[in-house]
């Protein structure tokens, strides 16, 4: 019988998925379906949003029609919203199409914004997390004469750790190239009172020596964030910073569809999804795989892109094994690289190897290697832009 492989979220891990996922199965004249649920027929690249922030993309660039992908590479794409899943019955809900049943379910949904979380987040200021919010963003910067710029990372989980620290060095080089004068200040929050591991210390330590070197002031604070916009104030508790323009970001929750759904909230912390590490399957259903940014954090690994596309990667050579009954799968791949903007002409890039830790059932990163250069900005960028070129 036809294998049903239905995979949620047309972003890049449900993206990835099904084009693995369609492509191999085809080679191997298995006897499946692969469908994407989309909430829009488009695929953002999302990372790319900054770009077009500072003007260095524009939309077209960061975005291709999902549809079209799936037809180029064998997969079909349903436009639609889901609203539950019902894992118990193999079926997920969706406002438009009903009832959809499945034999494999990966869930990619990436996380709700939830500006909503401390007041005023949501009424002021700017910020590049979506495009629309990214236009609005390069106006404001567009316009910018000079003053006191605040990046505010009201908490600690936020899709892409390293972001707010190119975000801050990028627009302190940006703006003076320009001829401006800002003062930028980038609030975060304090570290917990257990160290981190000594390589995200050492990492921490290049960008500190690249924010002092850009002149961007680090203000930490202690949570309890509130944004008062008629005076334009940012408080936190210990600390009051006052702003010309305040940029913004995010943090992460649960999405909706999953929040709505039985067993896919995390009893430990209700911003995340829950997942074993080891596979990326649902703790109690051996047919879902949990491969989304609202899944990351609990095994220890950021809620960025580069871990999501790797554990859909692996969820997706699992599935394949399975209903072919003998495609090998290695273990996951665990050797992973993030390159970022490191300022307005340099670029960084941090390697690390992932490791599983059975005492506290998480993966954990030790760094071995880290190097700046402008190449590594060029490297970036075209990787970024060829993601979305290659779709088209």
């Amino acid at each position: 019988m036809t294998k049903r492989i239905l995979i949620l979220g047309g972003g890049s891990g449900g993206y990835v998925a099904a084009r693995r996922l369609a492509e191999y199965l085809r080679k191997m004249n298995a006897d499946s379906e692969v469908t994407v649920v989309a909430d829009e027929p488009w695929h953002d690249f999302r990372p790319l949003y900054a770009d077009v922030a500072f003007g260095t993309a524009v939309p077209d660039e960061v975005r291709a029609s999902i549809v079209d992908a799936g037809r180029r590479f064998g997969f079909r794409v349903l436009v639609d919203r889901v609203t539950r899943i019902d894992a118990g019955e193999r079926a997920v809900e969706t406002e438009r199409s009903g009832r959809l049943g499945y034999d494999y379910l990966v869930v990619s949904l990436g996380v709700r914004y939830g500006w909503e979380a401390y007041p005023g987040l949501d009424r002021y200021g700017y910020h590049s997390y979506t495009l629309e919010g990214a236009l609005e963003m390069r106006k404001a910067l567009e316009g910018f004469k000079g003053g006191r710029i605040v990046i505010l990372v009201p908490e600690a989980e936020h899709r892409c750790p390293m972001f707010p620290m190119e975000l801050a060095t990028t627009l302190a080089e940006s703006l003076k190239h320009r001829g401006v004068k800002p003062q930028v200040a980038l609030m975060m929050p304090k570290m917990e009172r257990m160290p981190p591991p000594l390589s995200v210390l050492d990492t921490l330590r290049i960008w500190m020596e690249k924010m002092e070197e850009t002149g961007v002031e680090v203000v930490m604070h202690d949570g309890n964030v509130e944004v008062d916009g008629e005076r334009g104030v940012v408080r936190a508790g210990n600390v009051e910073e006052r702003y010309d323009l305040l940029i913004k970001v995010p943090p992460s929750r649960l999405p909706e569809p999953l929040a709505r759904s039985e067993g896919f909230q995390l009893k430990q912390d209700p911003r995340w999804a829950p997942v074993r590490p080891r596979n990326f399957r649902h703790p109690d259903y051996d047919d879902v795989f949990m491969v989304g940014e609202h899944s990351m954090p609990p095994l220890g690994f950021p809620g960025a892109g580069v871990p999501v596309h790797l554990a859909a990667d692996y969820a997706a050579d699992q599935i394949i094994s399975e209903i072919t009954g003998g495609y090998p799968v290695a273990e996951f791949a665990r050797g992973t690289m993030v390159v970022g903007y490191f300022g307005a002409t340099s670029g960084i890039m941090i390697a690390f190897d992932m490791k599983y830790d059975e005492k506290s059932d998480q993966w954990k990163a030790a760094r071995y290697i880290a190097a700046t250069n402008p190449l590594l900005r060029i490297v970036k960028e075209a990787f970024y832009k060829s993601w979305i070129a290659a779709m088209k």
